[in-house]
């Protein structure tokens, strides 16, 4: 009897050492024995390789509980990167400071919020048969990571931690567990309400701390609720990046752009090396007409992105930011006119398998490569109504309007059936006022003008991305088409003052002034429009000066007012 059971334990240790690694409970090594990175090839939480230092991109620096000065810099590290949003390299920074001093209570925190955020938690590692089966006799208690994912695992780390972390970790450990509802008598309803109170005593005693301003303020309620603790933190640190970059969301959201400007400055200030930061004043400058350096910026976001990819390893796919950083930039350029710029970053996207269609359309109806935007239009008919009207924009823009009023059809069938959908029925409004402009019918097609400008001029969401003048520049050169020079100049004008970096807006200003004898006011309008475009090719902008020109013929001259001749 007793030869067998030998024989059953050294079989249950033999089942136990081939365990994976992961399921084992390892406790946390002396402080004086810590791991250097270079030594661990993938780590086994966010299944990367140790982080890189980039301890220069981000200037905010945030004191935890470790005698590493490696480890601080790696959690230094990974909250600029978790404030800007790059969630991978959050997680590969908080999980490197993890090797480096396994102790380090914050580090661990921190990893199991970047792991969550950024999407990779894992499924919860199950026990082994023989962990489920004689656990409590045999074991005393499952391993910590069995019945856990890799954050819940990181968070219970530092729970375990907690005790030995100084007092304003521990606040801030518990105030998070209370928040998932892992800390003792946290009934779901309570949850909110208690790891706020944990962060209010957290401030009252210790006023200068400031993650714990910034985590108050994300689990603060109402729409200006995580205002005050956001002003709070930058009375302390004017260049904390998280403040900062939430204002730039928050201003953004509550329809007041303006107000944010000052924080997109200085969330560039806090974190000069990291590309959301040159890539977030774009939310607002192309809102409120920021273009000349708004573009810059954005460009300077790529520069900065690929430079990191190359440096850490990371591939363009996997940086969940890199697609929307480059279509802002593509924005940018497009409606600067810098039309040869943009065409690089259209073949760079395209090796991503990026597709930014709409404003490659609008790049390629500005060039007049109808080639390429018949090409656009073509991937455009997979949907019946969105080939329609792409093909009716191209026509239009061609002077073809037999095929446009093919196209028109289309779209008016397709917006019948569909009689809710708004975007819808603004396409078909702005087809068709177009097209009865351009056929001789101007009044009604302007009377269709301005029924889309009067819906969309207040529409908030349609003036993100420099979109608020666009259907005013459309309903100006509808005017010009239709010789109709009151409403062009009010169209333009509109224009003008809903986008303060509108090239056809000023541009249709000079023709209308020039072709009507108003000298003074051309030349101004000009070289408002020459500074929009400074950075464009000069034939591009001869080409749309030249276009506008043409469509301006079409109004009655001051000499031909005064002589009545046509």
């Amino acid at each position: 009897m007793t030869r067998l059971m030998g024989c059953l334990i050294t079989a249950l240790l033999f089942a136990v050492g081939t365990v994976p690694a992961a399921d084992v409970a390892v406790a946390p090594p002396p402080r004086e024995k810590t791991v250097a990175p270079a030594a661990v090839n993938k780590m086994s939480l966010t299944g990367l390789p140790v982080a890189k230092p980039m301890f220069d991109a981000c200037l905010y620096r945030y004191p935890v509980g470790t005698t590493n000065q490696e480890c601080q810099s790696f959690v230094d590290q990974g909250l600029g990167m978790y404030y800007s949003y790059v969630w991978i390299e959050a997680a590969r920074a908080f999980e490197t400071a993890t090797i480096l001093d396994p102790n380090c209570a914050y580090a661990w925190l921190m990893l199991h919020r970047s792991l969550e955020k950024w999407g990779k938690s894992g499924a919860s590692v199950p026990a082994s048969p023989f962990q489920s089966v004689l656990g409590g006799s045999m074991f005393g208690k499952l391993p910590d990571r069995v019945g856990k994912n890799s954050s819940d695992y990181a968070l219970a780390i530092a729970q375990k931690l907690s005790t030995r972390a100084n007092p304003r970790e521990q606040l801030l450990i518990k105030a998070r567990l209370q928040e998932k509802g892992m800390w003792p008598n946290t009934p779901p309803d309570q949850r909110t309400k208690n790891a706020s109170q944990t962060l209010d005593e957290l401030l009252t005693l210790y006023p200068d701390d400031e993650e714990g301003w910034f985590w108050r303020a994300q689990i603060a309620e109402g729409t200006y609720g995580k205002a005050p603790f956001y002003k709070s933190l930058l009375r302390l640190n004017p260049l904390n990046p998280g403040a900062n970059h939430e204002f730039v969301h928050f201003f953004e959201a509550i329809k007041r752009p303006a107000l944010g400007w000052p924080y997109a400055e200085g969330y560039i200030a806090s974190s000069p090396g990291i590309p959301h930061a040159l890539h977030m004043q774009a939310h607002l400058a192309t809102r409120i007409g920021k273009w000349g350096p708004t573009t810059d910026w954005s460009w300077k976001a790529i520069v900065l992105q690929k430079a990191y990819h190359e440096y850490q390893g990371v591939t363009p796919r996997e940086d969940h930011q890199f697609s929307h950083h480059m279509e802002t930039l593509t924005r940018g350029l497009v409606h600067d006119g810098r039309f040869e710029e943009a065409r690089q970053i259209k073949k760079e996207a395209e090796s991503y398998k990026y597709a930014f269609r709409a404003e490659w359309f609008k790049m390629a109806l500005a060039t007049k490569d109808w080639a390429e935007a018949e090409k656009i239009v073509s991937y455009y008919r997979r949907s019946k109504a969105d080939g329609a009207y792409y093909a009716a924009r191209l026509y239009l823009e061609r002077g073809d309007t037999k095929r446009a009023s093919t196209e028109i059809d289309t779209l008016r069938q397709a917006q019948q059936a569909r009689k809710s959908d708004r975007r819808l029925e603004n396409q078909l409004l702005e087809v068709q006022g177009r097209y009865l402009c351009m056929t001789g019918n101007g009044d009604a097609g302007l009377k269709l003008f301005k029924k889309l400008v009067d819906a969309t001029k207040n529409d908030y969401s349609h003036h993100a991305w420099g979109n608020g003048a666009v259907l005013m520049e459309e309903w100006g050169i509808a005017a010009l088409d239709c010789g109709n020079a009151p409403e062009a100049e009010e169209a333009f004008q509109e224009a003008l003052a809903h986008d303060m970096g509108s090239v056809r807006g000023a541009l249709g200003m000079w023709a209308i002034c020039d072709r009507l004898g108003r000298g003074d006011e051309a030349s101004r309008y000009l070289k408002v429009a020459q500074r929009f475009w400074s950075r464009a090719n000069p034939k591009d902008f001869e080409m749309l000066k030249a276009d506008m020109a043409t469509r301006a013929s079409k109004l009655r001259s001051s000499t031909t007012a005064a002589t009545g001749d046509e």
